[in-house]
């Protein structure tokens, strides 16, 4: 596809491309597809939503570009390097409270963009870091907080670009089953319900931590960065969810090693979680099913975890 020259690294987020799992699953007798968002700049999905959360807060009047306003998020993932590249891009200070146990190769990363990373405690609870980043808004009353959990700009830019792009490459059809992790809940719910709105009987699964459940709003520590966060999102639409499939760390870990010697696909932790779950939620439909799910990040931010210490 020819793809237009950018002003900028924020014009070429997007149209990422997907491709069949051909030789993990080559005796199962079912397609897994992968969309690969670790192409994206910056390496995920989430810069489509940090982009179109700041461009809304313009629309708003709650930022004007240039003028060095400070945005506060809580995050210590993707949508904390979106936000990082586009505070770069466009003219803004930005406050990242971050959990302390996350990738230490990702803290540099958001420092080396320009952000200032500040830590919370994550023994306090997995949202440990929003209720600190709350604490300094308080604080510091000027500054904006994009709150991606309660954002409706989150899943509004799947709705319109994600979703649509599926649609595009699958012919104008629709697979028979969604399988994706559930971090902010934005994701899941752009791209589910699009998708649903073309195919209403497409099944929709969820993927968590082992001991871990949205639908039963339980909750565990886990080291799987970006699934579960400790609450139901406010924009996650629970009811697009059919069912839950519960995924282990050292599965996930394993899932890495194997995609990139069967496939060469280098993806994240979260990424191959999710193909631990599209491979098992493949097993439980006909044959001849059609599973679609997505590699989120690279493994190059979680290439400690093959040495075998915590991601």
């Amino acid at each position: 596809m020819t793809r237009a020259i950018g002003d900028s690294v924020l014009d070429v987020i997007g149209s990422t491309p997907m491709v069949r799992l051909a030789r993990l699953t080559r005796d199962l007798g079912r397609d897994v597809y992968i969309k690969l968002e670790l192409l994206n700049p910056g390496g995920s999905h989430k810069v489509r939503i940090a982009l179109n959360m700041v461009l809304e807060a313009e629309r708003e009047g709650l930022l004007t570009r240039g003028s060095g306003q400070t945005i506060i998020e809580p995050t210590g993932g993707n949508t904390g390097t979106g936000l990082a590249m586009a505070a770069a891009v466009l003219g803004y200070r930005l406050v990242l409270v971050v959990p302390d146990n996350y990738s230490p190769t990702k803290q540099a990363m958001l420092r080396a963009y320009g952000a200032e990373v500040l830590l919370a405690d994550h023994r306090l609870g997995g949202n440990a870091h929003g209720e600190r980043a709350m604490e300094l808004l308080f604080e510091n009353p000027d500054w904006v907080l994009l709150n991606q959990q309660a954002n409706p700009a989150n899943p509004q830019i799947h709705d319109r670009a994600t979703a649509l792009e599926i649609y595009r490459d699958f012919g104008g059809e629709v697979p028979d089953a969604m399988v994706a992790g559930v971090g902010t809940g934005g994701h899941l719910t752009g791209v589910g319900r699009t998708l649903r709105a073309f195919r209403e009987d497409l099944r929709i699964t969820a993927v968590v931590p082992r001991d871990c459940s949205l639908l039963k709003n339980r909750f565990v520590i886990h080291h799987l960065q970006g699934l579960a966060v400790g609450l139901v999102p406010a924009v996650l639409q629970v009811e697009l969810i059919d069912d839950e499939i519960e995924v282990d760390h050292d599965d996930a870990v394993a899932m890495m090693a194997r995609l990139m010697r069967t496939e060469g696909l280098a993806v994240g932790l979260s990424s191959a979680a999710n193909v631990v779950a599209a491979l098992e939620c493949a097993r439980r439909l006909p044959a001849g099913s059609k599973i679609l799910t997505f590699a989120y990040d690279s493994a190059h931010d979680y290439l400690n975890v093959f040495a075998g210490e915590d991601a």
